[in-house]
């Protein structure tokens, strides 16, 4: 129900004593408290497989002690934040001052339990050169082996030059 009520354009009461029902959410805290349920549930399960291969660790529940409530959890708060930020700036702008941009980037990865996820960082970066930029600053840190790459007679290999991933 959350995420459709962010998804709305505009907001409640009557005519002129409409009231945005976002920016009355934000103001409550309602940016903080989805930012830290991002942050505590750690990375997605695509990343945090693609971490413990890269560490060479076995699955524990110490490397990542956090796990969904639900399935689709992660997907819903990703959904709210992206409903909330769709064409209004300021929340876009928030989200960022408050270094959401990359957490929600890595949220939006394509897994098993939610195909789509993918779409779901548009809004947060649509008209909002600011947040485009702070994207296109972000640095390749590295690259991680992938087991259906390997498979493939694949690798990601980092180009020193470019800073660019690049398959070999």
């Amino acid at each position: 129900m959350l995420r459709d009520i962010c998804a709305t354009n505009g907001g409640v009461g009557i005519d002129e004593d409409l009231v945005d029902v976002v920016d009355t959410l934000f103001s409550s805290g309602l940016l903080d408290l989805l930012l830290c349920l991002l942050r505590e549930l750690g990375p997605p399960a695509k990343i945090r497989k693609a971490l413990r291969q890269a560490d060479n660790q076995e699955a524990t529940t110490s490397y990542f002690p956090k796990l969904c409530p639900y399935k689709g959890f992660r997907r819903y708060l990703v959904a709210v934040l992206s409903n909330c930020a769709h064409r209004r700036k300021h929340v876009q702008d928030d989200i960022r001052q408050e270094n959401g941009m990359l957490l929600m980037l890595q949220q939006c990865v394509t897994d098993e339990d939610n195909p789509f996820l993918r779409k779901w960082e548009e809004p947060i970066l649509e008209g909002n050169s600011e947040n485009q930029q702070a994207v296109a600053e972000l640095e390749l840190q590295g690259s991680v082996d992938m087991p259906e790459l390997a498979g493939l007679g694949l690798r990601v290999e980092m180009d020193q030059n470019t800073r660019r991933a690049k398959l070999c």
